[in-house]
């Protein structure tokens, strides 16, 4: 696949936003299995290991990344590492919607900075959409009387997903193939996750819990990888920041999945969020 800059000061394509927007659903869908499940920890090897299994078939039929991607992809594993170990005790300390709230509320202007930073800038309008989709999900779903331990663990996500964000879509970039860096990604990721959380909880008890928990990886593992590919595929030719913003609208998606199924309270305040969050996404693709 021929490599293809993002644009710059230019309107964000229709196929990256779509592809942010299902890439969205799937994120909410599998971090839900996640909370919902007895070890948020657990679940989540899981999910990666199934995302792994569903990514190694197509190894085969896509080019390894070339030597340019390795130090991408080497530095999002070690990044992804203390992402899911921090993810899974948020989600131990809090509620689906408040953790999901703040570590998916702040990345996006962290990236748009960042970005900004290494000379991938935007149109006026589209960093003012990122604004209100930051301010809508903290709107959204932040429990004023949450456990303080669960908020600085949800933030502690938050910097991690912006920090492999920005090097996963240049990575995605470098590679000049991003279907097939993200191929490699999961693989990689499942054998290096799996493992650590195996020594953490012990193989026996991963094994235990993966037997009577399967359904967890055969769903929340393709709909990890199909989501996240598609996050790749997009960042490889849209702002990083601006498909980033927009995968970031699945908090609404999460916080009504909260409300509907694990019994977390819904507000006027959540609503307006969600507007927001509506409106932002709006005005960063009509901008």
């Amino acid at each position: 696949m021929r490599r293809r800059c993002a644009a710059q000061n230019t309107p964000l394509p229709a196929e990256a936003v779509i592809a942010a927007l299902i890439a969205a659903v799937l994120h909410a869908t599998w971090n839900a299995m996640v909370k919902r499940g007895g070890d948020p920890l657990l679940d989540l090897a899981l999910v990666w290991g199934g995302c792994g299994v569903a990514a190694l078939p197509f190894v085969p039929f896509v080019q390894v990344p070339v030597a340019e991607a390795w130090p991408y992809l080497l530095a999002t594993m070690f990044i992804h590492a203390p992402y899911g170990l921090f993810l899974a005790a948020a989600y131990g300390a809090g509620s689906l919607s408040h953790v999901y709230t703040i570590a998916r509320g702040s990345p996006p202007m962290i990236v748009a900075i960042a970005m900004a930073a290494l000379g991938e800038t935007l149109l006026p309008g589209q960093y003012a959409g990122i604004g209100l989709i930051s301010l809508g999900i903290l709107c959204t779903g932040i429990a004023p009387h949450a456990p303080p331990r669960a908020s600085l663990l949800a933030l502690c996500v938050a910097l991690t997903i912006a920090a492999y964000s920005v090097l996963d879509g240049l990575g995605a970039r470098a590679s000049g193939e991003p279907i097939g860096y993200a191929v490699w990604f999961f693989v990689a990721l499942a054998l290096f996750f799996t493992p650590l959380v195996a020594a953490i909880r012990g193989p026996g008890r991963l094994a235990a819990y993966a037997r009577t928990n399967w359904r967890r990886a055969a769903v929340g593992g393709p709909a990890g990888a199909l989501g996240y590919g598609l996050v790749l595929w997009a960042m490889s030719f849209a702002p990083v920041a601006g498909v980033s913003a927009l995968r970031e609208t699945s908090v609404a998606i999460a916080v009504f999945i909260g409300w509907a199924f694990m019994g977390d309270p819904m507000s006027k305040r959540r609503i307006a969020g969600a507007a927001l969050v509506l409106g932002g996404a709006a005005l960063l693709k009509l901008t």
